[in-house]
């Protein structure tokens, strides 16, 4: 019960935040300029830093069985989503026309962005490194099969984008494992840099959050009534059957808190980007965008509360 408590209370903190960055993009002291840069500033330093950070202390030779677990988990995951994501698309009768765009907001979750940070809160930094292989992995897919969805009908080639998936993170991600496998613990004020460094993600990606919210057009967005059962599906229901999945095959405490909420996240916010070049419906992606992100501040606490484990 403490652990459920803790949990929803990290995710009453961070919505806590958000609200504080909606507040102060509607007074004038955030702004899409800002947000784009800070953003920059997240996914290029401060994330990469917390990456960095999360395995000082780590024994390779008790936590080393549970990453080529991890890989297996978030190849299988990512199919999982995609799955997912077919179910609903069939549940919900979405129309024909869109529903690859549907298919792609079940995977393209915003699992760096969001998702660590929210799982470093919940589970604690040691989870870092497990979430980290999750988004490595995902990315490797998102950019081939996701956008092969995308292009699907179009008749337009597509061509894997390497450098987005060659990003700081990634390699931030590799070089924590290099650490963690070769036992290397850094000298105290370098890991200590990057624990401050790395501690200021979580708070300022749920202020950019909170500013992008501000900036949406709810009264449009709102009347987009199939995403309602989608963040019900995708962001409560499927994880949810998830972890009952994961739990009777007696897997990792850790790993099952991890890939459980890494599944809950809303849709990435660089989707509409990837959608409009494709000359899809970024409309719909950013309101999925919206929806699902507001959704995950009401869906997770149930989630974690209905799930003790984590």
């Amino acid at each position: 019960m403490d652990g459920v408590t803790s949990a929803v209370t990290q995710m009453i903190i961070l919505l806590a935040i958000a609200a504080a960055g909606y507040g102060s993009a509607k007074g004038g002291m955030l702004d899409e300029h800002t947000n784009q840069k800070l953003t920059k500033l997240l996914m290029n330093v401060t994330l990469p830093c917390m990456m960095l950070a999360s395995v000082y202390g780590l024994d390779a030779s008790e936590a080393g069985i549970l990453v080529p677990w991890a890989f297996a988990l978030a190849t299988a995951q990512f199919f999982l989503m995609l799955l997912c994501g077919v179910v609903i698309v069939f549940v919900l009768r979405v129309p024909k026309a869109d529903r690859k765009y549907y298919l792609f907001m079940a995977v393209a979750t915003n699992n760096g962005f969001i998702g660590i940070p929210v799982t470093a809160a919940i589970l604690g930094v040691p989870s870092v490194i497990f979430a980290s292989i999750f988004v490595m992995v995902a990315n490797v897919f998102l950019f081939s099969v996701g956008f092969a969805i995308l292009a699907s009908g179009t008749g337009e080639k597509f061509a894997i984008p390497w450098k987005a998936i060659a990003s700081p993170s990634m390699f931030a991600s590799l070089a924590a494992l290099g650490l963690f496998f070769a036992g290397i613990q850094l000298p105290g004020v370098v890991q200590e840099s990057l624990e401050l460094l790395g501690g200021i993600t979580s708070p300022v990606s749920m202020l950019v959050v909170g500013s992008i919210m501000a900036q949406a057009n709810f009264k449009d967005i709102v009347g987009e009534l199939r995403l309602y059962p989608f963040i019900i599906l995708k962001q409560l229901v499927a994880p949810a059957l998830l972890f009952v999945a994961y739990t009777a095959l007696g897997l990792n405490p850790l790993l099952i808190g991890v890939f459980t909420v890494m599944f809950a996240m809303p849709v990435g916010a660089m989707t509409p980007t990837f959608v409009e070049q494709f000359n899809g419906n970024a409309t719909l992606a950013a309101k999925g965008t919206v929806l699902t992100t507001l959704g995950s501040f009401v869906v997770l606490p149930i989630l974690l509360a209905l799930l003790p484990v984590i």
